[in-house]
């Protein structure tokens, strides 16, 4: 039988597996002409890790199932690959990311890349992540 902690190491995915998954979307995009974006969140400089319930929070119920999970920089920022998504449904997320964590006084950085128009800044993601 199969836990809810299961579910979620299938969920968020390693630095290397976001990549791959991460240039599949690229050749489908330019192929389609289908958006997606990416949301990469951190937290504040006195949040030192996310929290399992914050985990939770991104992994399971706000995202999709195609939707990708990583967490990168020893746990200090989550990235959120939205296929077939324009940044109008990556905000819509996000405000629903920031209800969940309680950010109310905007103590997260947040940043929405969507594909094609943010080729550079994604192509440093991807370097980053790597």
């Amino acid at each position: 039988m199969r836990s809810d902690a299961d579910d979620r190491q299938q969920v968020i995915v390693s630095g290397a597996e976001l990549l791959e998954r991460l240039a599949d979307e690229i050749v489908r995009s330019d192929r389609y002409g289908h958006p997606f974006t990416i949301l990469t969140l951190r937290p504040p400089e006195h949040v030192r890790q996310f929290s399992a319930p914050s985990l939770d929070v991104v992994a399971n119920g706000l995202t999709r199932g195609c939707d990708v999970v990583c967490i990168l920089d020893g746990e200090s920022m989550v990235l959120v690959l939205l296929p077939e998504t324009d940044v109008s449904g990556a905000a819509a997320l996000l405000e629903r990311l920031r209800a969940a964590f309680g950010d109310t006084e905007s103590g997260w950085d947040y940043e929405l890349l969507a594909f094609p128009q943010n080729k550079a800044q994604l192509k440093r993601l991807m370097e980053d992540a790597a």
